[in-house]
């Protein structure tokens, strides 16, 4: 790779060197046994510097920083963290300095793309997810005895696994945004015809190396040991912002493999192709571990109470800041999962325990939304109840049943402007046309609401829109896939049955 862009216009560049020189010094010199605490002060020292320049959050420090070496003086650091096998050995550097470590590692990949390209095809990224199964699995008990795992080791839940977990998904999120096609235009400077050429195998580089890198994890057990971590939970977050922040984390990293996963595979650009092939492995493990154990936490942690024993369970009328970042970051996960394979996705969630958990937990966040404003969280279940309702008669009866007002008729009870506002009136109209239509039941419920000629009018006007990107609008550009076309109608109810739909949504039912 050659580095188009050397960080030359950072104002820090000099000083940037010289840290990481530093940092690489203090490592050389260090014999094996625990670190003097002089040794430990100037190595604390060194990276307070790095991460003042770095918050800065200027993407020529961050490439200045990794062109100077600091990247890989930080594996350094991170390797030494490796022989502590067992949790009684002291570490040879005090976690709070392994902490700023991962922290300025952070720093120096978000959002910077060059870095991120870097970090995946250096290989650096697999001493980092290597470190993270390293760590995950020295604190989770093995299946044998992990009876709902309730024994995980709560110094898991402390700043080094929680900070890969972070890098892990910020650089993941920002190869997604960044990756080499056509349709993302990368964050680097014009290229020239010569480079141009050069493009397509750069893309096959990346597309094998991203596939190369999931088969990776997933082997190496990250899925299962996720699983085991995610089970583990069995209660409230809101007291504990350390557990909020690693699972949201760990479920950001789950969401980055899938969405990942579906833009290297490639597979042409439509959730509803059934010409599925996923050779990482990825959907297999997911679909083994029944999406990792996410809604299981999620249901516990929102409920208070496990899916086995729903009777415990308390719905809560709202919820705090930690625990609404945790159910943003699993729907997108479940989201992503969606997209990569809708059928799976549906049968997961529709199986028997697990359908009434998510109908739980969409109900619920429904109400919390109702009275605290969160949109990217009302969006993000409005969404995934699309993704489960489509061509799926059984899990659209799940959302018109339990308790009223039902999962349905809260959707129906959005407020005016999910109605009369064009961008929101796209986010919740094609989930309305999933979940009913070829339904009777349902659209009965959502006449009692609304006039079923508002969604045929709506389907007509996406099939008139001239250049309506035909399967070619799931085009992940921004953080997440970007948010308009992951709306659009076409990604989330199968075109060819727009005529259809259309007709059925006009037609009087008799009462």
């Amino acid at each position: 790779m050659e580095t188009r862009n050397s960080g030359s216009d950072s104002p820090y560049k000099a000083k940037l060197q010289r840290l990481a020189k530093d940092l690489l010094k203090q490592l050389q010199v260090q014999d094996s046994g625990t670190w003097a605490n002089n040794k430990v002060s100037a190595l604390d020292r060194t990276l307070g510097e790095i991460t003042r320049i770095l918050e800065k959050e200027n993407v020529a420090d961050q490439i200045a920083f990794q062109v100077a070496g600091g990247l890989t003086a930080l594996e350094h650091i991170l390797q030494v963290v490796v022989p502590a096998t067992n949790m009684n050995t002291v570490s040879r550097i005090p976690p709070k300095s392994v902490c700023s470590a991962i922290n300025v590692y952070n720093l120096a990949c978000n959002n910077c793309s060059e870095n991120c390209t870097d970090v995946l095809f250096s290989n650096k990224i697999t001493f980092l997810m290597d470190l993270l199964i390293h760590q995950l699995t020295v604190y989770v008990p093995d299946e044998n005895n992990a009876i709902l795992g309730r024994n995980t080791n709560k110094q898991l839940f402390e700043g080094l696994t929680t900070g890969l977990l972070k890098v892990s998904a910020v650089v993941l999120g920002c190869l997604i945004a960044s990756r080499p096609d056509g349709n993302s235009r990368p964050a680097t400077p014009k290229m020239s015809t010569q480079e141009m050429k050069n493009k397509p195998l750069q893309g096959d580089a990346f597309n094998s190396r991203v596939q190369d890198l999931i088969s990776y994890v997933v082997n190496m057990g990250l899925i299962d040991t996720l699983h085991a971590c995610f089970l583990s939970v069995q209660g409230p977050v809101d007291e504990n912002p350390k557990m909020a922040t690693f699972l949201q984390h760990a479920a950001g990293l789950l969401h980055g493999m899938c969405t990942l996963c579906f833009a290297v595979t490639g597979r042409s650009y439509s959730i509803f192709d059934n010409n599925r092939q996923d050779p990482t492995g990825l959907t297999a493990a997911l679909q083994a571990t029944d999406l990792a154990g996410v809604l299981h936490m999620l249901y516990c942690v929102l409920f208070h109470g496990t899916i086995s024993d729903p009777s415990t369970a308390s719905p809560k009328e709202s919820y705090t800041q930690n625990t609404t970042q945790v159910a943003i970051q699993s729907l997108r996960f479940f989201n992503s999962f969606a997209a990569l394979d809708l059928p799976a996705f549906q049968s997961i969630v529709g199986a028997e325990g697990l359908s009434l958990a998510f109908r739980h937990m969409a109900s619920s966040l429904l109400g919390h939304c109702s009275q605290v404003s969160c949109e990217s969280l009302l969006h993000e279940v409005i969404v995934c109840v699309g993704y489960f309702t489509v061509n799926h008669p059984d899990n659209q009866v799940i959302v018109q049943s339990g308790r009223h007002p039902t999962v349905l008729q809260k959707l129906c009870q959005l407020p005016f402007q999910y109605f009369s506002d064009p961008r929101l009136i796209k986010v919740l109209f094609p989930s309305l046309i999933a979940a009913c239509y070829n339904n009777r039941q349902n659209k009965v419920i959502l006449e009692q609401e609304m006039s079923c000629v508002l969604l045929a009018t709506f389907i007509q006007d996406f099939a008139q829109t001239p250049g309506q990107p035909d399967n070619q609008s799931y085009q992940p550009k921004g953080k997440y896939p970007d948010p308009q076309d992951y709306l659009e109608l076409a990604n989330r109810f199968p075109q060819q049955a727009w005529e259809e739909a259309r007709q059925f949504f006009l037609k009087k039912e008799k009462k």
